[in-house]
């Protein structure tokens, strides 16, 4: 790791730990302001679950929503990590601007059993295929990539933050 990246990677952790939103506003890179974002709503989150306001908590879904698209799926979000939290995420990627995400999102919902029981519970070839589309489209980005999108969020909101 070049010395560079090193100053970077403290700058952040900087950032991160003393909640620091005017260095945060002042990073360049996108992945950068997204990183330390979502840790800093994590923590707050960890600290207090309801602490977040609307604009944080779409930020904070969002976010969720992307890592679980891409280090698992979406049904993990869906069914494990927020479940109550599914349809108030559709509001947040159209919040955000991420409005292809948000109907895949939305179709994916569908698939899920109405009372809320384990999709694999019930699925058949396919449902389960269908959900498998919809993760892969969902984790192609169809909106771009949602770091650009979260910070154009939150600059738009910067007084909320």
């Amino acid at each position: 790791m070049t010395n560079e990246i090193q100053n970077e990677l403290e700058k952040r952790d900087k950032i991160v730990e003393n909640e620091d939103l005017n260095s945060l506003y002042s990073l360049n890179e996108d992945s950068d302001f997204s990183i330390a974002l979502h840790q800093i709503l994590v923590n707050r989150f960890d600290k207090n679950p309801n602490s977040l306001n609307p604009v944080e908590l779409n930020l904070f879904l969002c976010m969720h929503l992307e890592n679980a698209g891409q280090a698992d799926s979406i049904l993990s979000f869906l069914q494990e990590w927020f479940p109550e939290q599914k349809e108030y995420v559709i509001k947040s990627l159209n919040e955000i601007g991420a409005t292809k995400s948000a109907k895949i999102i939305e179709k994916a919902i569908d698939l899920l059993p109405k009372d809320g029981s384990w999709f694999f519970k019930s699925s058949d070839e396919n449902s389960e295929e269908e959900m498998a589309k919809l993760d892969s489209e969902f984790s192609n980005y169809p909106d771009g990539p949602m770091r650009n999108l979260y910070r154009k969020y939150a600059e738009k909101h910067r007084d909320k933050i």
